[in-house]
């Protein structure tokens, strides 16, 4: 693609470009909790290799980036059984991700089959800040008129941890993608969709 528009350079220059411009957007995001969305990151790709941002190529260099996202990303298992029981509870079930693209979030909803379960989104991309700065879950809680002590937070990192406490609401640390290594503790553990719906169902007493 790239050799298309008139560059010529090995894949490893290439490869460290994105890394470089991986590392700068992660810092960024880490300072000042802003999001970097993914054309700020393909932007920064091509300054590192020298090349003019034309929009054009910009463009087609965010659809390339954003594929394996897209196509490559499995649904958890139990992750379909437990929106179902939640919307059949009447729960108010919220989506709530630092993500890249808003659309390519959408596509991949789209394509999984999830985005019927969610009342509402909140996509760092499309807010501005990411979690857990306050104002990306200020912005949860007023789209979903949900009280945030009547909220179950559910995320896999600190950040999701420590976001959703300093709002008080009661939080699982899912480990079935990782061990969880934050030091902000969460109310739960579980390692499967399953132990999810089990605390749900027991009530789970929040405080």
């Amino acid at each position: 693609m790239l050799g298309g528009n008139g560059f010529d350079a090995p894949e490893e220059v290439v490869h460290q470009a994105y890394l470089k411009a991986r590392e700068v957007a992660d810092m960024l995001r880490s300072w000042t909790m802003k999001e970097v969305d993914v054309t700020g990151e393909v932007v920064l790709v091509l300054h590192n290799l020298g090349v003019e941002p034309e929009r054009g190529l910009v463009e087609e260099l965010v659809e390339a980036y954003m594929r394996p996202y897209v196509s490559l990303l499995r649904v958890a298992e139990g992750a379909v059984e437990l929106l179902e029981w939640a919307r059949e509870e009447g729960y108010k079930v919220a989506l709530a991700s630092n993500t890249v693209s808003t659309r390519h979030t959408l596509e991949l909803l789209r394509r999984s089959g999830l985005l019927g379960y969610f009342d509402f989104l909140a996509l760092s991309d499309s807010i501005g800040y990411r979690k857990p700065h306050p104002r990306f879950f200020s912005y949860l809680i007023t789209g979903t008129g949900v009280s945030p002590s009547e909220s179950v937070f559910l995320g896999d990192e600190e950040l999701d941890v420590a976001g959703a406490r300093q709002f008080g609401m009661f939080t699982i640390a899912y480990t079935g993608f990782h061990e969880y290594t934050g030091s902000v503790q969460p109310h739960a553990f579980a390692s499967r969709m399953e132990e999810v719906l089990e605390l749900l169902r027991k009530g789970l007493k929040l405080f």
